[in-house]
């Protein structure tokens, strides 16, 4: 059985789903303001690679949560 851990970015996620009180999708305006492809977005909240720190300030920024809790 597989353990599934939960990325920085994707409890980043779910605080902000709490802030705004419902689900959040993210649409080609996130994408844009941000500066990361849906596909990239898709492997960085699953883990599969690495944040850069570029990614780190803008994700961060758009969350409203602090770069070193996507960093860690």
């Amino acid at each position: 059985m597989e353990t599934i851990t939960q990325t920085p970015l994707k409890k980043a996620v779910e605080q902000y789903e709490v802030l705004i009180r419902g689900k959040w999708k993210p649409n080609d305006d996130f994408y844009k303001e941000v500066g990361i492809n849906q596909k990239r977005f898709g492997m960085l909240i699953r883990g599969e690679l690495p944040i850069y720190g570029y990614e780190a300030k803008n994700l961060a920024t758009f969350f409203k949560v602090p770069v070193t809790d996507l960093i860690q």
